[in-house]
């Protein structure tokens, strides 16, 4: 999928994506034991902080920077990360992409690993998308952290602490 221009509307706006007969869920996750285990900072980035940016490990590789990205179906990595890490395509899987003003095929390929601080998922699908217009609004970030990584815990956003915290699911 070609992103215009408006990705930083579309970034901001959220993205949704589908994988046909997927959801695009994690085999296995690990949460930490303890809450302090679980807490990572994070940074509000982008025009107006607009933006929750966390260090994201990505096949043991990184970190890299993610948007915490409640709107985004699928976790999302930028392609030229795709391509430097070499994650496979997705066979017999696609995505569909939509946001404001754009839709389209997205590719999808096969990440072994994602962790942020002591959270870990394995073994799910993520799209590859071309990030690097985001930069011009002054947003450089290397993927997107989307809802088949976040639901496999409780989160918690502490503002006054700039902290992202990942537990177990009560």
């Amino acid at each position: 999928m070609k992103i215009r221009r408006n990705l930083a509307v579309l970034l901001f706006v959220g993205l949704a994506t589908a994988a046909c007969g997927q959801t695009g869920a994690p085999a296995r996750v690990q949460a930490p034991a303890d809450s302090a285990a679980g807490e990572v900072a994070f940074e509000l980035a982008g025009p107006g902080g607009a933006a929750l940016v966390v260090p994201v490990y990505v096949n043991g590789q990184g970190p890299f920077r993610f948007v915490l990205d409640t709107g985004a179906t699928l976790t999302c990595v930028d392609q030229q990360i795709a391509a430097r890490l070499e994650l496979p395509q997705a066979r017999g899987v696609t995505g569909v992409g939509a946001g404001v003003g754009s839709s389209g095929r997205m590719e999808i390929v096969r990440v072994d690993s994602v962790r942020l601080g002591a959270a870990r998922a394995e073994e799910l699908i993520a799209c590859a998308l071309d990030l690097q217009h985001i930069g011009s609004v002054g947003l450089e970030v290397d993927g997107l952290l989307g809802l088949n990584f976040l639901r496999a815990f409780r989160v918690t956003i502490d503002f006054e602490r700039e902290i992202l915290l990942l537990q177990e699911p009560t």
